[in-house]
């Protein structure tokens, strides 16, 4: 009979005396070895676990909502979209080839309806990341 991890039985408890449940630090449909470079990524910078996960749960929700002033920034920190999006770059470039390509197969179908949505920017930079020079249509 198939044994569940510690790891795995810990993730799944709540947090002693928050009351809350502990947030999603895997993002689904992705292998375990690309998922625990995620997690080794995020340890290397100082990101909090499941910082990954979440930025691509706010892409994914950001892709599927008119840009409002409230949308546009996420959690209680003041980072634009922008810059989750710049965040899921960075570990994308820091994955090895076959977890990156696994991570860029989960953002493609999120950043095609971004592009469907959205026009270029004829007045923005042309060093910035794609995502930074969209305008709403």
């Amino acid at each position: 009979m198939a044994r569940r991890t510690p790891g795995e039985i810990r993730s799944q408890l709540r947090l002693r005396g928050t009351g809350r449940i502990r947030r999603t630090t895997v993002i689904p449909g992705l292998s375990a070895s690309a998922n625990r470079q995620i997690a080794r990524f995020e340890r290397d910078r100082g990101l909090d676990r499941g910082d990954i996960a979440l930025s691509l749960r706010r892409w994914a929700l950001r892709a599927g909502r008119p840009r409002k002033a409230e949308e546009w920034h996420y959690g209680f920190t003041d980072v634009p979209t922008g810059h989750i999006r710049t965040l899921l770059e960075l570990a994308v470039w820091n994955l090895r080839p076959r977890a990156r390509r696994e991570l860029r197969a989960a953002l493609a179908p999120i950043d095609a309806r971004v592009l469907a949505r959205t026009a270029n920017d004829p007045f923005g930079f042309s060093g910035r990341p794609w995502w930074e020079c969209r305008i709403e249509i």
